[in-house]
């Protein structure tokens, strides 16, 4: 085969404190790995999560955001801002916190940069 349609792998090392190099080993060990494969594992995550998320992260991030507008729009039904106080309206804003957690997220994140 030609060399140039072979995908070359490289080695990356790097050096570790004992005390570090337990932290990696016990969360290696708790997510069921040897410690090189987790340690790969979470450089090639970190490539490829938006704005250094974890998919963990997001989640959690995507759940904050998603209260931080319902909690927003909740107050303004309550205060009358142009909209009446009903059970309609409340079921309108969860359903679409629920819809565009996402984009929720995006937003907030945004303005955070």
């Amino acid at each position: 085969m030609n060399e140039s349609k072979q995908t070359k792998s490289r080695n990356i090392t790097f050096r570790l404190t004992n005390e570090q190099y337990e932290q990696v080993e016990n969360a290696a060990v708790a997510a069921g790995e040897e410690p090189n494969s987790w340690c790969r594992k979470v450089a090639l995550i970190q490539l490829t999560e938006g704005f250094g998320l974890t998919k963990n992260d997001r989640l959690l991030y995507e759940e904050i955001a998603r209260v931080r507008y319902l909690v927003g729009n909740g107050f303004r039904i309550l205060f009358g801002y142009r909209e009446e106080a009903t059970a309609a309206n409340w079921k309108l804003i969860t359903t679409q916190a629920d819809e565009r957690a996402g984009p929720i997220a995006d937003g907030l994140l945004s303005r955070r940069k």
